[in-house]
């Protein structure tokens, strides 16, 4: 299967877990808006931003490893799933140490347990769905996606509309959603407990499994900081209120961090074909190149749509949450560009630093910032922390890399895609309705420039499906 095949067939493979996934998770919004206030949802959204740190301490980060390790040709995928089940039990039992901790957040006093198993179980459904990416089963991965958000959808009706128990009730639909998504990936996996036991423990396999994933554990909190930091410390300055409205706010820009989900999951498995390619320096950058241009594509194709979509998805107590959307979307679009670099470089050599040092240049400078805007700007100040600190991770990134992989950033047509998204994020602010007026010219002008490449890309996806 020639480059281009494989990078389409397993992009549009991912495209169905994750597109599917992301919209259930988007139809779920008006539901949450619906039935919580905005001080109730931003309590949800700050205990479980409180959860996507406390998986990883819980696990090891053991996700990542899993996936890496079985992709080398030469995996034994019992020893690895051997090491894997003893860092879970042994983070288990380890991690409810970690109950009392989470009362440093005031708002997560009294739900310290069902936080505990929150963030073990999606944590625990992480791992084994991320064996099913390590032992190349895309399709089986995408559909475990789109079983894990819709049992989400439905225990979620169940637990807040019928049964109407609130806040836990928004938590346990989470727990038993990932508990039977666990069961399936048992299943199709064909994970065998009694070949796995039998394959004993591999000490030196479970030490490079460890090295490798604590160290994305630090990496982990960096990102944890630039992606959730700000709703903390604006539930704290502002109130969990304006934290309810800034968490819809992500909802938009969420739509464009798909597509970055979607394409890094599949380049993963062509970085790593790639990494000993005579010309991998060249397709890389052509893949770059087209990643920038539909990235900014998509990205103002949204922000047309932006504040017509937000009139009809929230409750009118939540429409001023499009206000920051576009800055966030602007930050989603140079994160997308840092991801790929990663992807390329960090993944396929395993180097967890490299991909902490780029994470510790993006989260010091956003903590810092948000402790300087959010007081003198409010929400919009947090927006635009979060957005400048994903720009330092790029530019860190190509800067990092610029040996090893030679990325022609700084090209005419990537140039080009840079002006045209900031000179969209900034029309969304103009008075309507000649900010949609002037974003669909910008559109018209975008596919002018760029028609090439994006019909050649439409043509490569219709021949795959």
């Amino acid at each position: 299967m020639g480059r281009i095949k494989y990078l389409m067939k397993n992009t549009f493979l991912f495209a169905l877990g994750s597109l599917g996934s992301r919209i259930v998770v988007f139809l779920l919004v008006p539901l949450y808006t619906g039935v919580l206030l905005p001080e109730e949802y931003g309590i949800v959204d700050l205990l479980y931003t409180v959860c996507t740190i406390l998986g990883p301490l819980i696990t090891l980060n053991i996700s990542e490893a899993i996936m890496r390790f079985c992709l080398d040709k030469d995996s034994n995928h019992n020893k690895i799933l051997n090491n894997t089940f003893l860092v879970i039990i042994a983070g288990s039992l380890i991690g409810i140490l970690i109950i009392p901790i989470t009362r440093i957040f005031a708002v997560s006093d009294g739900y310290g347990l069902i936080l505990y198993f929150c963030s073990l179980f999606i944590a625990v459904a992480q791992v084994f769905l991320y064996y099913l990416r390590g032992i190349e089963k895309p399709l089986l991965y995408s559909i475990g996606c789109i079983i894990q958000t819709t049992l989400i959808a439905i225990f979620s009706i169940i637990f807040l509309v019928v049964l109407e128990w609130g806040i836990r009730g928004y938590f346990r639909a989470y727990i038993c959603a990932n508990i039977i998504t666990c069961i399936y990936c048992f299943l199709v996996g064909k994970i065998n407990f009694i070949s796995i036991i039998r394959v004993g423990m591999d000490k030196n396999l479970l030490r490079q499994m460890l090295t490798y994933s604590i160290a994305f554990i630090p990496n982990t909190f960096m990102w944890w900081i630039m992606n959730a930091s700000d709703r903390v410390m604006v539930s704290a300055m502002i109130g969990t209120a304006a934290n309810g409205i800034y968490s819809v706010s992500y909802k938009i820009p969420g739509l464009v961090s798909v597509c970055n989900t979607i394409f890094n999951q599949a380049w993963s498995y062509s970085a790593i074909k790639e990494s000993d390619s005579n010309d991998r320096v060249e397709y890389t950058n052509r893949v770059f190149e087209i990643l920038a241009i539909f990235s900014a594509t998509v990205s103002i194709i949204i922000l047309i749509l932006l504040k017509p979509a937000m009139k009809v998805y929230v409750q009118a107590t939540y429409y001023s949450a499009w206000k920051y959307s576009p800055i966030l979307l602007l930050g989603n679009y140079f994160l997308i560009l840092g991801s790929f670099v990663g992807s390329t470089t960090y993944t396929v050599d395993k180097n967890s630093v490299g991909m902490l040092k780029s994470g510790i240049v993006g989260a010091i400078p956003n903590i810092i910032l948000n402790a300087i805007l959010i007081p003198i700007m409010g929400i919009i100040g947090a927006a635009m922390a979060t957005c400048f600190s994903y720009f330092l991770v790029t530019a860190y990134r190509i800067y990092d890399t610029r040996y090893s992989l030679a990325l022609k950033w700084n090209t005419r047509k990537i140039n080009l895609a840079h002006i045209l998204m900031i000179i969209g994020t900034l029309l969304c602010y103009v008075p309507e309705p000649f900010s949609e007026i002037l974003l669909i010219i910008l559109l018209l002008i975008v596919f002018c420039c760029y028609k090439k490449e994006l019909f050649n890309l439409l043509e490569k996806f219709i021949k795959r499906k």
